[in-house]
């Protein structure tokens, strides 16, 4: 956990960590009045979960992979409830479970990979974007030609800090919505092309403003305060989409014959 909590102070892709362990308690909240009731005796099938997350804290250990010895906090909690409260229990928690290894850092080598790809994708979508805007955009590799401008797509740009935010929060109310499977999948499903266009959109903005603003200050300005606001944009953009799918595909009302003879009377 002090390898956790170091990553979400210092480490802007994953400094919403410190809202997962919050989020994950209004879930079970939420939940209640779902929750199964506890069992008198100790389920010991539990104890596989907790001997799991002990080998996977000692295989981090011995191999120095910090993220699996975090993910191992994981599996315990899910034993500890499984152990204590039973199987149905389990079942009941295992979405706000699920939901706390959204606080828990990447692999190094899957944020690099994950990061490389993203930062290429957005490259091309930003090249198109700027181009429509009637600006001589030109891509290479993960630069951005402006005529004798260039605009470099760093792995800070690379939109990951956009994606992992916007994936929390759509599982999250995934997980709070009273609505089926195929709702909530569509809802995790559309995390990926709207990281990819929110972060499309800001480095749009900033080869735009920078055209304007050649003062090194204004840059450093316009790339930060570009940043920020992108994460409440995504933010928006995944309500209105989630709105949007409630309203076109409500639940169809269940209704029974005495319904209609009643309506009738």
């Amino acid at each position: 956990m002090v390898w956790v909590e170091d990553a979400w102070r210092t480490e802007p892709d994953y400094s919403h960590g410190y809202l997962v362990p919050l989020l994950a308690g209004l879930l079970c909240w939420h939940r209640q009045d779902t929750f199964p009731g506890i069992r008198e005796t100790c389920s010991w099938a539990g104890l596989s979960l907790i001997g799991l997350s002990i080998i996977m804290r000692l295989a981090g250990r011995l191999v120095y992979a910090d993220f699996m010895d975090a993910w191992s906090i994981v599996p315990l909690i899910a034993g500890v409830i499984w152990f204590a409260f039973g199987r149905e229990a389990l079942k009941w928690s295992l979405p706000p479970v699920i939901f706390l290894l959204f606080m828990m850092p990447l692999p190094y080598r899957a944020e690099s990979m994950l990061s490389w790809s993203l930062q290429g994708v957005a490259t091309d979508v930003s090249t198109i974007f700027l181009r429509i805007f009637g600006m001589p955009a030109v891509a290479e590799s993960h630069v951005i030609w402006l005529g004798d401008q260039r605009l470099m797509v760093e792995e800070a740009c690379s939109g990951l800090r956009i994606f992992v935010g916007v994936g929390a929060l759509a599982f999250f109310w995934a997980a709070m919505v009273k609505r089926s499977w195929v709702d909530r999948v569509v809802l995790v499903l559309a995390v990926l092309p709207l990281a990819i266009f929110v972060n499309a959109i800001r480095i749009t903005v900033v080869g735009l403003l920078y055209r304007s603003f050649e003062g090194a200050g204004s840059r450093i300005t316009i790339h930060d305060w570009s940043g920020y606001l992108m994460i409440p944009l995504a933010f928006g953009l995944l309500w209105l989409i989630k709105a949007y799918w409630e309203r076109l595909y409500r639940p169809v009302e269940q209704l029974t014959a005495k319904d209609f003879l009643r309506g009738s009377a």
